[in-house]
């Protein structure tokens, strides 16, 4: 897994590429919304680490931006680093 093999990085006033979220986001409005940010940046599932994708402040804070966007809870880069998988930061989002 890794970035996205794509020609083109998609901005964050491009409209995300369809893609159906996983079984295991299924049922889970905010890690499907997660999922959807993530899938913008990289091939992913809800298990993968950001850091071992290759994320990076940048890419965090593109991230932020895009969740933003899509009307997500706001993104603290602390909160960010904390939880680097998609599960855990919906947890944390969800809790915090």
């Amino acid at each position: 897994m890794g970035l996205r093999p794509d020609k083109e990085q998609p901005t964050c006033d491009q409209p995300p590429p369809p893609v159906p979220a996983p079984a295991e986001a299924a049922g889970d409005d905010l890690a499907g919304g997660l999922l959807g940010v993530w899938q913008q940046v990289f091939v992913v599932g809800t298990a993968d680490s950001f850091f071992e994708l290759g994320g990076n402040s940048l890419l965090a804070v593109r991230m932020a931006a895009i969740m933003r966007e899509r009307g997500l809870p706001r993104l603290h880069p602390r909160t960010r680093y904390l939880n680097p998988t998609l599960r855990g930061l919906a947890d944390a989002l969800r809790t915090g």
